[in-house]
């Protein structure tokens, strides 16, 4: 499989030269500035730290994907006739962690910043985004799949291995996972800048430094040196790195599809999760004006 690459347009240069501003920066090969064109990830070199959640929102948000892959681990049982009815019992696990995460992160994107992003969205995700944080928050979150497992935690509870998957529904589940991976892929529709990272790159040769990297808006990455308790000693440089969202993103759209093969292979009435592309169609000769101005403020140390 080939490596991923990141495409620096004009617009993308925009974005990396006005958060450059006033920063040391790392120049190309040929000692000239950033340039539009093709830039293999830092990614590709797996010696270094993965990323890591650097705020409570981008906790959640990873905790939530972490909970997807879980359930997405029972499909295969849940398409067996022949062990469903037990994997039923125990994905409710796996789905209330999801619908909990899931809840709370919606509940933290309801500030005035937060609702005034989501009105740039399209009508379409804006009233669907609406419509299955009402459904999640009144039915799922205390529903079947919320009975079911509290009864299975009181593990003295016979009733759980009896009545339990009679009273639970293939629906309940599906429903429940798929108004999740909803929730959480209309939820990248947020800019970069909201989601915070942090990774450990080493410590210093003497063993009294700690070198560790930010990021606060893909691409830009800020190398630090901090001292062993971690207070900041002084900003290295900034380099373009790899989008730590992309990994969560490819998690979403597994998860959509074990959802939506589930939904076909067992005929539920369920709908399907469609994702569709948005392409940026601005006029690139306005943004390459913009560019060269901001060209102009950047200072290299």
């Amino acid at each position: 499989m080939a490596m991923p690459k990141l495409i620096i347009d004009e617009s993308m240069l925009e974005r990396i030269v006005a958060s450059f501003t006033g920063l040391p920066i790392t120049m190309g090969p040929d000692g000239k500035m950033l340039a539009p064109g093709t830039v293999d990830l830092l990614d590709a070199d797996h010696t270094i730290s993965r990323w890591m959640p650097n705020d409570d929102r981008t906790g959640m948000f990873v905790l939530a994907a972490e909970a997807c892959r879980d359930v997405t681990f029972y499909s295969e049982r849940l398409i067996d006739s022949k062990t469903r009815r037990r994997a039923m019992r125990g994905v409710t696990v796996p789905v209330c962690k999801l619908m909990d995460v899931t809840a709370l992160l919606v509940s933290r994107m309801n500030d005035k910043t937060t609702r005034d992003a989501r009105a740039q969205w399209l009508n379409a995700d804006r009233k669907t985004y609406h419509e299955v944080a009402k459904r999640l928050r009144k039915s799922r979150l205390q529903g079947p799949v919320r009975w079911v497992r509290n009864k299975i935690g009181a593990h003295l509870d016979a009733e759980a291995f009896t009545v339990g998957t009679e009273y639970l529904k293939l629906d309940d589940i599906l429903g429940a996972f798929g108004d999740c991976v909803v929730l959480l892929t209309l939820s990248m529709n947020y800019p970069s800048s909201w989601f915070s990272w942090i990774r450990d790159l080493g410590t210093s040769p003497d063993g009294q430094q700690h070198i560790v990297e930010t990021m606060f808006e893909y691409p830009l990455c800020i190398r630090w040196v901090t001292d062993l308790d971690g207070h900041p000693i002084t900003l290295s440089r900034a380099v373009l790195a790899e989008d730590p969202m992309h990994e969560l993103q490819a998690q979403m759209f597994e998860a959509a599809n074990a959802y939506n093969e589930l939904v076909r292979v067992t005929g539920t009435q369920l709908p399907l999760i469609t994702m569709n592309p948005i392409v940026d169609a601005a006029g690139s000769a306005q943004k390459k004006s913009a560019t060269n101005n901001f060209l102009q403020s950047i200072r290299i140390f």
